[in-house]
């Protein structure tokens, strides 16, 4: 995974391509659909992590 440039937020993630990518593939690997993974608590706190990670690997937008 590259590094993000910018810091993003929960709402930013949960738009993203990557994000939907992701959940796609989880959801395959478990036998759910989509729709149906989004609402579980491991999707959620997958989401959570994912945006932790990013925003403590960006390059711009951090307080020194």
């Amino acid at each position: 995974m590259a590094r993000p440039a910018r810091r993003m937020t929960m709402a930013q993630y949960l738009k993203s391509h990557t994000d939907r990518k992701e959940d796609g593939q989880n959801a395959a690997l478990v036998g759910m659909t989509t729709a149906a993974f989004k609402k579980t608590q491991q999707a959620k706190a997958i989401d959570r992590q994912m945006v932790s990670l990013m925003n403590r690997t960006s390059t711009k937008g951090r307080r020194h």
